[in-house]
């Protein structure tokens, strides 16, 4: 009984030893590339070390995926309920990221079917796309905005400029006079130039009379 239940099922070839070894390498070697254009490209203060392993690493593991599954359509479902067990929880906020790591995972599906002129051309197309991109007007570029908290023993009317080598753009948040006669004001100064938040503290602690200063370092995207 249970063979006539079988009858008929066709059951899903797999690769060969060296086709799967030889479309797993070719993964990793086009991810690499991939992931080292990101690398070069990233324009950001801190270079996420733990994206750049995650770009070749889903390459792997989506070749595997798919050279398992193959025209499985069961293998297929019960792959797609694994993964649904799994809860990602990691939020990524830029988009360019998301392409980063999307263009991972097509390379791992296109070795993963054998496409390997795909995947190939594929890669060394995005590459060179995102070389062009890196040094075109659309780059993306940011400003950086420090938050300056500001207490003085006086009424703050000098400018922060003054103390300050690199050209800012500052904008008082807010004003106020505290219980013991001092004077706290609140700043942002925004800037393009690359300075770290312990570069504009050292500088701003030469100003007479400060009694607390608190520097904090974000970053924006600018508007095009």
């Amino acid at each position: 009984m249970l063979e006539s239940f079988l009858e008929g099922v066709n059951y899903y070839d797999f690769p060969s030893l060296e086709v799967a070894i030889f479309s797993l390498l070719l993964a990793f070697t086009l991810s690499s590339a991939i992931a080292l254009t990101f690398h070069f490209t990233f324009q950001g203060s801190h270079f996420p070390n733990y994206f750049f392993q995650a770009i070749v690493l889903s390459s792997i593991v989506t070749s595997m995926i798919i050279m398992s599954v193959g025209n499985n359509l069961a293998v297929g479902f019960g792959i797609i309920g694994a993964v649904a067990i799994i809860r990602f929880r990691t939020l990524v906020s830029d988009p360019r990221n998301i392409i980063f790591m999307f263009a991972g995972i097509s390379v791992g599906i296109t070795t993963g079917v054998y496409g390997y002129a795909v995947s190939v051309s594929g890669t060394i197309l995005f590459c060179l796309v995102a070389l062009m991109l890196r040094f075109s007007r659309y780059a993306k570029s940011e400003n950086i905005l420090f938050e300056v908290l500001i207490s003085h023993e006086n009424p703050i009317t000098f400018s922060l400029q003054e103390y300050l080598t690199h050209t800012f753009e500052i904008n008082i948040v807010s004003q106020r006079k505290l219980s013991d006669g001092s004077f706290k004001n609140e700043y942002h100064l925004l800037t393009k130039s690359k300075i770290l938040e312990k570069d504009v503290f050292n500088q701003l602690t030469a100003i007479t009379g400060l009694k607390e200063l608190k520097v904090v370092r974000k970053k924006i995207a600018s508007q095009l």
